[in-house]
């Protein structure tokens, strides 16, 4: 019969571990290598390849959400210019109307003020002689004229029919020395006129002439009364 042999506790206790470290490093290489295999084909932990990969598609994709976000503002903006411009369009027409009404009451002004300075102008030519105060110098110039008087309608017509009297064989021409005598005061007079009032119109130093001579010693109208 064989001889038993003795073994060793403490060799068999090392050996045991050996073999137990030695069927765990071959479990982790076969899992590693397992993993390895899930990795390529999609599943599992993803390779560096794929997650590179996924990255820039991520990062494509917020490009252009941004790029459909700014788009979408920018219609967004044009529309609105584009609503306000309308809104701004049917206000063009209220405008108008209220131009072309200002416009007609500038007009309407404008010809009432053209209308006044032409009769003004009219007035200032004529400078016409109030009825009562040429009765009045008509009559004193020619008591016995009641028939024919002539109607004075401005200065150069009152002195045209401005008379001193019946004629007579010493005075034939009365009205021609009046209107002698009349220029010859407007000559001494006009001067100082000017110089008192200056730039004023011809017809109104016509005018002022008149009133004085109306007034004026020079007048034959204003002599002293013949003896009776």
């Amino acid at each position: 019969m064989p001889k038993k042999l003795s073994t060793n506790p403490k060799a068999e206790a090392a050996r045991g571990r050996k073999e137990e470290s030695k069927q765990k490093a071959s479990a982790d290489k076969q899992k590693a290598a397992s993993d390895q295999e899930w990795a390529e084909a999609g599943d599992g932990s993803k390779s560096k390849g794929a997650l590179k990969k996924e990255a820039d598609e991520k990062k494509r994709q917020e490009l252009a959400a941004k790029k459909a976000e700014a788009k979408k503002l920018l219609e967004a903006e044009e529309a609105s210019l584009a609503s306000a411009g309308k809104k701004k369009t049917p206000a063009k027409p209220a405008g108008a109307k209220v131009t072309t009404h200002q416009l007609l009451k500038d007009r309407e002004k404008a010809a009432v003020a053209a209308a006044d300075e032409a009769k003004a102008a009219q007035l200032a030519k004529r400078r016409e002689v109030s009825e009562a105060s040429y009765g009045a110098l008509v009559e004193g110039a020619n008591p016995n004229r009641e028939e024919g008087v002539a109607e004075a309608r401005s200065v150069d017509a009152a002195i045209s029919v401005l008379s001193l009297g019946p004629d007579t064989p010493e005075d034939r021409n009365p009205e021609k020395r009046l209107k002698a005598a009349f220029a010859a005061f407007s000559d001494s007079m006009l001067p100082e006129l000017k110089l008192e009032k200056p730039g004023l119109k011809q017809s109104q130093y016509k005018e002022m002439l008149w009133k004085l001579w109306q007034k004026s010693p020079s007048n034959p109208l204003n002599g002293p009364p013949s003896a009776s």
